[in-house]
């Protein structure tokens, strides 16, 4: 009995003591686990408030060796340290955000006891609908409605009235003027570090490689123009994202911007106090016109070939605007009551050099209705052969773009012909990827050669990225499919520049983003194809005149991301207007004569980075109003190709890690490597 009490008191001595042995070896289990997701939280919270702890696009970093974790009273805890390793992982196509994955490895002196792994989603600067790393004292944004995120590193001021933000607005600084705030607005925020982001300069190579990379014609007030082009390649009945191409039209020697951006030569009236730009100009004369539906096709006729007595009975076989013969004479006549009528018809329009609806000015052929490409080329399209004889269309395309001053009036050997010895070459389009497999029957053969193809159905090697060694760029066009636009210079937008398929729409499934990323600003430019112009016809002491906007709409739209790494995303001249106050663009259209604007417009679907913000409008029919909406699909966890991130995270999730996968350097290296480049 005695030695059975005695072996029972043994046993529960044993017992006793291995589950003491038991729990301080989980007390001391849970204390790694606790010094791991310390470390892990610290490392967080120093990536959002300090650049200096950059992560490297390859390789992994050592964030901290030899971390102490702290008890309630601040002393170090004993024989616990850890290491924390950060790497890039996730997604390494530049599509969608990019995962900062944290390591912390606890440790004593017998080796690693607990490893623990945190994923953070980064944030895009995309995602921004306004976004200002400064903010100057004498502008002011508004009015407008904002219904995305804003944020400025400094302070924001707004105008006196109509503004409001249906989303949170956050400032270094502080915030002035007069606006409604929908959800929050956030003085005194930490500042969101501009971006010195190591792979924009990595864009250049990664568009080398995919013949997406390019250098404009500069100097002498030359410059070339980036048009984005969607094509239903296939001809499904489509558009698709990887139906997304390009083209870059370049000046010729002797011709200078005015004929990408738009600018006629302005003059000024004294006695009329006047601005204004002649009708005679050649930029309005062959880069002016209307469109007509013949034939159930929409034909586009500059002014100068209205004159052509080819053109009388195409036009007045015209549906709409429809042209009668009392019509027809007046066109046909060289002087201001023409070029008024034919600038106030309802579809009448204006485009930049090099454009297709342009061929009845551009395309030149040879006294026998050929295009040789040489110097015969003197006979406007449409004179020299009847089967010539229709209206540019989007598909009326030519390699090269020729011009001249139109006879004003003409006869049967000489109508429609041009001014002797003012012939030149004004442009021409240059060579591209030359994707194949095109349609031909939604474009021409001989356009396929000069498209650029930045979808990887047309072209294997695109990463969706485009690279202009240098700027000015002058950009417009119709965007499918996902493409950063990398400029290292300033980027100049001469028309809309939109998508082909609506953002925002239930049924969209982002698949199409753009990004442009230029070094200098990025700024829609004060020309007859975005803004409201006054076309006159002076005498000694008055000038008949009328305003009108010639671009594609009453606005200029904006679909995409927009950022400037050293100035502003805006307008240029918002300070300024032209024209009569009554025939000014309203924004949004039909909304009264108090909300007009010299650009009507900007409507922006998507973002607008900046390092510095500039004004849209300053009142009395300036500049544009801002119109702006958040793309929704920028607010996802998408982003355009390679687009800057913040140091702004989310935690997506922390799991542990098996400590014998990650007990040596090389051991962290293989794990961190082996998760770049895959879905979490």
């Amino acid at each position: 009995m005695t030695l059975a009490v005695a072996a029972l008191a043994i046993a529960a001595i044993f017992m006793t003591s291995s589950a003491g042995l038991l729990s301080r070896f989980y007390d001391r289990e849970r204390l790694f686990r606790y010094a791991a997701e310390a470390a892990l939280e610290v490392q967080r919270t120093r990536l959002e408030s300090d650049v200096a702890p950059a992560i490297p696009d390859t390789g992994y970093r050592v964030l901290v060796t030899g971390w102490k974790l702290l008890d309630a009273s601040g002393t170090q805890v004993p024989n616990v340290s850890v290491n924390v390793y950060a790497a890039v992982t996730g997604d390494t196509t530049g599509t969608h955000l990019p995962f900062v994955t944290l390591l912390a490895q606890a440790y004593d002196a017998t080796g690693t006891r607990h490893v623990r792994r945190m994923d953070l989603r980064r944030e895009s600067f995309s995602r921004y609908q306004f976004f200002t790393d400064s903010f100057p004292s004498d502008v002011t944004f508004g009015p407008g409605v904002v219904g995305g995120r804003v944020h400025s590193n400094l302070n924001w001021v707004n105008s006196a009235s109509g503004n409001r933000f249906l989303d949170t607005v956050s400032v270094g600084g502080s915030i002035s003027g007069t606006a409604t705030f929908e959800i929050d607005s956030l003085p005194g925020t930490m500042p969101v570090p501009y971006p010195k982001d190591s792979t924009f300069a990595r864009l250049d190579t990664l568009a080398n490689a995919a013949g997406l990379r390019f250098t404009p014609v500069t100097g002498s007030g030359l410059g070339s123009r980036l048009e984005f082009v969607a094509i239903d390649a296939d001809n499904d009945g489509s558009i698709e994202e990887g139906e997304g191409f390009f083209k870059v039209f370049d000046l010729a020697a002797g011709y200078d911007t005015t004929y990408l951006r738009g600018n006629p030569e302005q003059s000024y009236h004294l006695f009329a106090g006047s601005i204004y730009h002649h009708w005679q100009d050649a930029r309005i004369q062959n880069q002016c016109g209307a469109f007509y539906r013949i034939s159930n096709r929409w034909q586009f006729f500059p002014i100068a070939v209205h004159r052509s007595s080819w053109a009388n009975s195409v036009l007045r076989s015209s549906t709409y605007p429809t042209v009668s013969n009392g019509d027809m004479n007046g066109f046909e006549d060289y002087d201001w009551d023409a070029a008024k009528d034919i600038l106030e018809q309802p579809t009448a329009r204006c485009f930049p050099a090099g454009s297709p609806q342009l061929v009845l000015t551009e395309r030149f052929t040879n006294s026998a209705g050929t295009v040789t490409g040489t110097a015969a080329d003197t006979v406007p399209w449409g004179v020299a052969n009847a089967a010539h004889r229709y209206g540019g269309q989007d598909t009326t395309f030519s390699v090269r773009s020729r011009t001249c001053t139109f006879k004003s009036n003409g006869n049967s050997a000489t109508d429609g012909r041009c001014v002797a010895a003012t012939h030149g070459t004004l442009g021409s389009w240059r060579t591209g990827t030359s994707p194949t497999g095109i349609s031909t029957t939604v474009r021409q053969a001989v356009e396929s050669p000069y498209l650029f193809a930045f979808g990887s159905t047309y072209n294997a090697n695109s990463r969706g990225v485009i690279s202009s060694t240098t700027g000015p760029l002058y950009v417009s066009g119709v965007v499918t499919g996902r493409v950063t636009l990398r400029v290292n210079g300033r980027v100049s937008i001469i028309g809309p520049l939109r998508y082909a398929n609506a953002p925002n729409l239930p049924e969209s499934d982002c698949s199409t983003q753009l990004g442009v990323l230029a070094v200098g600003d990025v700024t829609v430019v004060d020309g007859m194809f975005t803004r409201a112009r006054r076309f006159g016809n002076p005498s000694l002491f008055t000038l008949a005149s009328v305003t009108l906007h010639e671009g594609e709409a009453r606005r200029t739209t904006l679909h995409g991301a927009f950022m400037s790494l050293t100035g502003t995303v805006g307008v240029e001249a918002p300070n300024t207007t032209m024209g009569a106050a009554g025939d000014q663009p309203e924004c949004p259209e039909g909304s009264g004569s108090s909300n007009r604007a010299n650009g009507g417009c900007l409507e922006v679907v998507g973002g607008m980075i900046m390092r510095r913000f500039s004004a849209h409008y300053s009142g009395s029919n300036t500049g544009f109003r801002y119109y702006g909406s958040p793309d929704r699909c920028q607010n996802s966890t998408r982003r355009p190709p390679f687009f800057p991130v913040t140091n702004r995270y989310t935690r997506v999730r922390t799991l542990e890690v098996e400590a014998t996968r990650a007990n040596t350097p090389p051991e962290i290296r293989a794990l961190l490597v082996r998760l770049k480049g895959k879905a979490l």
